[in-house]
């Protein structure tokens, strides 16, 4: 933390200050009072600024000086009042008054003793004779003689008592000079708020009379006060006001002062080359003038600004020149702040020993002097020392000393570089949720600010055009009464005089026209400048959303892609057998779908950023994905050499309840990257369960990356350096999207590298539930050692396909319950109005009346009978819908038994018994189960060309909202009869039809005919026949 040093204006030289002060105190308020007017004060004090700017050095001389000039000007301006008698009795009684009131001062400046220094200013403050303004005087002769001490804190003191006294005495400028020194005071504590809200009191003052220059100093002062706060906008603007009074009125050493605090502003700013070229120019005036303190502070911020431009040896050159200057004057004020930036140097460029050094130093010199902002960064300086050293709980102490000084003055800067460092050190010493913490709280705070300061600077514009309105209409009200009274006065004129002013007043009503029009234009001026530059931050910001963008299609879609490339040229160039085709075409089937189901939800994935996104968890089995995944890669690694091997370590088929969409993205970007930073050997993926935990380690034998590198893997855009992107292509965002990923899924992942040795990504996933199916036999002994229920009442199901009322009614039957199927929403209605029903399951999209408007007319006719809406949409958000529309619930397709036995519990009465045995009664009701569903099975294949020619007329007509409805009827009942492809390619046709994508309809739609043709594919049967065997025991029990 390195703090560039600029004085206030008019605060160089303390006893030049002191001196100005008798001169001012023991003139102003007497000739003010009784010998001059308005422009008399002016000239006057014009005068007294010449004078204060001409004092040497010599306190003693100047006192007597100013004491002497005085008397001579109480002469002067009272002889024009006064008779010669009179005038000898002032002169002489004032000569008295200076010569007392200066040999009190001067014996008291003279005295080396602070403490007795202190005892003098009680006894003159002691005085019962002391005017109001002759105590002013002495409390600010005091309070300067602290400042100069560095005793800040005894020189507010002192200086308020002052502004007590000339606050109940109503003297308004010794009031504004009082609190602009106040301003001084506070900032060089470091407390710059204190310091601005002083400022401008003083300016209040100063802005209605005629004293440029001191208003002048009070921006230059204000623009210091900003710089520090890292207001830097305001900042300038101060600056900017101040450099144009100080050309007219000022001295050439005021523009240069201004100009150098402009340099330190350009530091803060980052324009090194602006403020280094501004550095030398006031350097080389400084060294012309032989201002030895004035050109330490150019060497301190040169030292400052070359050391952010990277050269280092001029840094270090001019910070130690201005080391040893104020080391050898003894100020250890700004030696603290030397010693301050001397560390921050040595830190930069890794001198760490040097930095210790001067950051204890700065420490002590710091707490001398009560400065406290050298003491906060002094004590980061030295906190980065000791992380760097691995001291990290020492480390941890020093940042909580400067964040607690940085709070204390809002050093906002400091503040974001400490908890920068804090996340570092926490992050070193395996506090990683506090480091985590401290870095997002920088984040944070920065977008916080980022919001004030935008919507500050929307409430300044609204605020300037309200005030421009109201200029507006102020004016217009005053033309319009000005000119009433001037009719009303003139009522009585000659005709001559009538016309006169009617003339006159017609050339008003014009100019104020063509003021009006004027104001009005530039006022669309700046309206369209406005909307400009607004346009302009929009294009940039669309630009960079664009570029992220394609980074994440282009990552996301590169591996599946692979896959069915390499499929296609081998099928294309006949490479394949004609027994390994249709395993080529599936793989190139299921990449295909995944690259669609990507397309089609490429909208979620920008809501990670936003924290919108949600999870579509079900019930996964793991021996599939990892089958799927491996197929995905091993023609890949075989085309590169390497061995790709996934390892299951479990013995039985498992199935989770995870976001397998989500869960294989994570894998597919970890694997992607596993084989493309490998250039021989392997790459290993085992898989194991750990106390309900699923473990997912994927090794590999690739380049690898040294522990800097693997610490940011992690981030956005980020790859191990620019030769690794040049080599290996990749937008550095796949990680990135795999740890915003797993912290959605509440996962962990990490990394373990060394560089040549390759990389191993771990990934733990908790498990929510667990099902482990070992065989067909096992899992039917299984079940019919479970729980067997038995429900009363009676169910209504209305769904639009015959062959899924069939099954869930069947379902529902075997549960002891009545069913009453219907087939659209009317029905429903009807059904409901004549029968008792207990419950309710409907399907949502049904023809002549949906399940949406059915229910509204359910509700508004008293029915509150529990209402279920039956669909495989289930998300998340979906269900939340549901619920804000008056179901009750949600069942999904296909059917899970558990899950509706569940949900009839919550409603329903009903008896259970555990079934132990496989008795005959159970084997038979199986088995009439079982031939009942593979009836309603064969019939859903044997009905299937129906519904896919209906979906063909539909296109055909382009009706697409019927085609719409029969791919939503066909993937539902596909879903209840075990066929996820069918289902997937119907759903994927039908929101392509919802959201207009016509341009993936054609694909879809051959995909579709494609699948309902390979319905008699043996292989596909034996498939089928094992997920109905799973049913028919889940149903057979009650």
């Amino acid at each position: 933390m390195v703090t560039t040093e600029q004085k206030p204006t008019d605060s160089l030289h303390h006893n030049n200050r002191i001196a100005s002060f008798c001169v001012y105190l023991l003139l102003t308020n007497w000739y003010k009072k009784h010998f001059m007017d308005d422009q008399d004060v002016r000239d006057f004090n014009h005068f007294m600024r010449k004078l204060d700017t001409r004092f040497g050095e010599n306190f003693n001389k100047v006192v007597i000086q100013s004491l002497t000039l005085s008397t001579a000007a109480l002469i002067c301006l009272s002889s024009a009042t006064f008779s010669p008698r009179s005038l000898a009795s002032q002169a002489n009684l004032a000569d008295s008054l200076a010569t007392s009131l200066a040999a009190n001062l001067e014996r008291i400046s003279a005295e080396q003793d602070e403490q007795k220094a202190q005892q003098l200013f009680a006894t003159l403050l002691a005085d019962d004779t002391l005017t109001d303004i002759e105590t002013i005087n002495i409390l600010r002769a005091k309070g300067m003689r602290a400042f100069a001490s560095d005793n800040l804190q005894l020189a507010i003191e002192e200086f308020n008592r002052a502004r007590e006294i000339a606050e109940v005495i109503k003297a308004r400028q010794q009031v504004a000079e009082i609190n602009k020194r106040l301003g001084v005071f506070h900032y060089f504590r470091g407390e710059y708020e204190q310091a601005a809200a002083y400022y401008k009191k003083s300016l209040l003052f100063y802005s209605l009379q005629h004293y440029p220059v001191e208003r002048a100093n009070l921006f230059n002062n204000l623009g210091l006060v900003y710089s520090n706060m890292a207001e830097f906008k305001t900042s300038l603007d101060y600056y900017q006001q101040a450099e144009p009074i100080y050309r007219q009125y000022g001295e050439p050493l005021d523009v240069v002062d201004v100009r150098f605090n402009i340099a330190g502003l350009y530091v803060q700013m980052k324009r090194y080359d602006v403020a280094i070229e501004s550095f030398l120019e006031v350097k080389r005036f400084r060294e012309q003038q032989q201002d030895e303190s004035g050109l330490a502070l150019v060497h301190s911020d040169l030292g400052v600004a070359y050391k952010y431009a990277g050269d280092f040896q001029l840094a270090e050159r001019y910070q130690l020149l201005a080391y040893d200057y104020y080391q050898t004057q003894g100020e250890g004020y700004h030696l603290a702040t030397q010693c301050n930036n001397l560390a921050g140097l040595y830190n930069e460029f890794g001198m760490t020993e040097h930095a210790r050094k001067y950051a204890e130093q700065g420490i002590d010199l710091a707490q001398q002097h009560q400065h406290k902002s050298a003491l906060a960064g002094s004590y980061y300086e030295l906190a980065l020392v000791t992380y760097t050293a691995g001291q990290q709980p020492a480390a941890l102490d020093h940042l909580q000393r400067a964040r607690q000084l940085a709070e204390q003055y809002d050093n906002q800067r400091l503040l974001d570089e400490v908890k920068q460092l804090s996340a570092l050190v926490y992050a070193a010493a395996g506090q990683y949720r506090q480091g985590y913490q401290s870095q997002l709280a920088v984040i944070q705070d920065k977008d916080k600010r980022n919001n004030e300061e935008l919507n500050a600077q929307l409430a300044e514009f609204e605020t300037k055009q309200l005030k421009q309105r109201i200029g507006q209409l102020v004016t217009q009200d005053k033309l319009t009464q000005l000119e009433f009274e001037r009719a009303n006065q003139m009522r009585n004129f000659f005709v001559f005089v009538l016309i006169c002013i009617t003339i006159i007043g017609l050339l008003l009503m014009q100019k104020r026209r063509s003021r009006k029009a004027e104001a009005e234009l530039e006022a669309r001026v700046s309206e369209r400048t406005a909307e400009l530059s607004q346009a302009t931050d929009k294009l940039e910001e669309a630009n960079r959303i664009k570029n992220q963008f394609l980074a994440n299609v282009t990552h996301e879609i590169k591996t599946p892609l692979s896959v069915v490339l390499a499929n296609a040229e081998a099928l294309l160039n006949e490479e394949l057998a004609g027994d390994d085709k249709p395993a080529h075409y599936r793989q190139l089937h299921t990449n295909s779908l995944y690259l669609l189901d990507i397309v089609n939800d490429l909208h979620d994935l920008s809501k990670i950023e936003a924290d919108q996104l949600s999870l579509c968890p079900r019930q996964t089995s793991l021996s599939e994905l990892f089958a799927q995944l491996d197929a995905m890669f091993s023609k890949q690694a075989r085309d590169k050499g390497l061995t790709f091997r996934v390892n299951q370590n479990f013995d039985n088929d498992i199935s989770i309840n995870l976001d397998a969409m989500r869960f294989n993205q994570i894998l597919i970007n970890l694997c992607s990257n596993a084989i493309k930073f490998t250039n021989a050997g392997s790459v290993i993926i085992d898989v194991s369960l750990l106390d309900e935990q699923l473990l997912v380690r994927v090794s590999d034998t690739g380049i690898g990356m040294d522990d800097e590198q693997a610490s940011q893997v992690f981030g956005c855009f980020v790859q191990a350096d620019e030769n690794i992107a040049r080599r290996f292509g990749g937008s550095g965002l796949g990680l990135y999207l795999v740890a915003k990923l797993c912290s959605l899924m509440q996962a962990d992942i990490s990394v373990s590298s060394a560089i040549g040795r390759g990389s191993v990504f771990t990934l733990t996933v908790p498990i929510t539930s667990c099902q482990h199916h070992s065989s067909r036999r096992t899992v039917s002994a299984s079940i019919h050692s479970q729980q067997a229920y038995r429900f009363t009442g009676q169910v209504l199901v209305a769904e639009d396909h015959p062959d899924n009322r069939a099954l869930i009614s069947l379902y529902l039957q075997r549960l002891g319950l009545e069913v009453l199927a219907v087939e659209n929403g009317e029905l429903a209605i009807n059904a409901i109005e004549q029968h008792e029903l207990d419950l309710v399951l409907m399907d949502l999209q049904m023809p002549v009346l949906d399940g949406f408007a059915a229910l509204t007319r359910l509700r508004k006719s008293g029915f509150q009978k529990p209402v279920y809406a039956f669909t495989a949409n289930a998300m998340s958000h979906d269900i939340e819908h549901f619920h804000s529309i008056g179901f009750t619930g949600c069942v999904e397709k296909p059917l899970d038994r558990q899950n509706l036995i569940s949900m009839l519990q919550q409603h329903l009465p009903y008896q259970s018994e555990v079934v132990i045995d496989e008795t005959p009664e159970v084997v038979i009701a199986a088995n009439q189960d079982a031939q009942a569903q593979q009836q309603l099975a064969k019939r859903f294949r044997d009905s299937i060309h129906l519904d896919v020619a209906n979906i063909c007329r539909a296109d055909a007509e382009q009706d697409w909202q019927a085609m719409s409805r029969y791919c939503h009827k066909l993937s539902g009942a596909a879903l209840m009869f075990g066929d996820k492809k069918l289902a997937d390619v119907s759903r994927q046709l039908e929101l392509c039809l919802v959201h207009r994508r016509f341009e993936q309809k054609h694909a879809l739609l051959m995909a579709l005919k494609r699948e309902a043709g390979q319905m008699g594919d043996p292989a596909s049967d034996d498939m089928r026949h094992e997920f109905w065997d799973s049913k028919v025991t889940s149903a057979t029990l009650q």
